[in-house]
């Protein structure tokens, strides 16, 4: 085989792996079971809060699968050490249905982290809604207009309700 060829495969192979590391298409197919525990966490972690704040919670949990920084299954990322409530309460049938919905159409694509009290010292702070604080990974290049652009479709999401 010519230097040529080999060059070229070796730079088809390279291009897959990346696209494999950085776009996770090996897409994570979720279970009814994986979307009962995500609403039995979003109930057990956000159950007194608003639409919005057990929507962002769950949004975490999905945004966690989807990142190449977090476990690749439900499971794991809600069982990971030290991360989600170990209480599980049965989640009503609201909580199940913006569950699912969130799944096809998240809230905040950003969201990662969230604590009651202040936000995390690590990732990029978000928003407060009730009494979670929410931080992710986004960069609006410190601009606070560029945040509150970031922020215009949570904005219209609220005042809808």
């Amino acid at each position: 085989m010519s230097k040529w060829l080999l060059w070229f495969i070796g730079f088809l192979l390279g291009i897959l792996a990346s696209v494999l590391y950085f776009s996770k298409v090996y897409a994570y197919e979720y279970t009814p079971d994986d979307l009962y525990l995500v609403a039995s966490v979003t109930y057990s972690e956000a159950g007194n809060q608003s639409e919005l704040g057990q929507r962002l919670v769950a949004d975490t949990i999905f945004n966690r699968v989807d990142s190449v920084d977090f476990p690749n299954t439900v499971s794991e990322v809600i069982f990971h050490r030290g991360q989600y409530t170990k209480r599980r309460l049965a989640p009503p049938p609201s909580t199940q249905q913006l569950v699912a919905e969130e799944l096809y159409s998240r809230t905040n694509p950003y969201v990662l982290w969230f604590r009651t009290g202040n936000y995390h010292t690590y990732g990029t702070p978000l928003i407060v809604e009730g009494s979670h604080y929410f931080s992710g990974e986004v960069d609006y290049g410190n601009d606070e207009r560029n945040a509150q652009l970031y922020f215009q479709p949570l904005r219209q999401y609220e005042m809808e309700e």
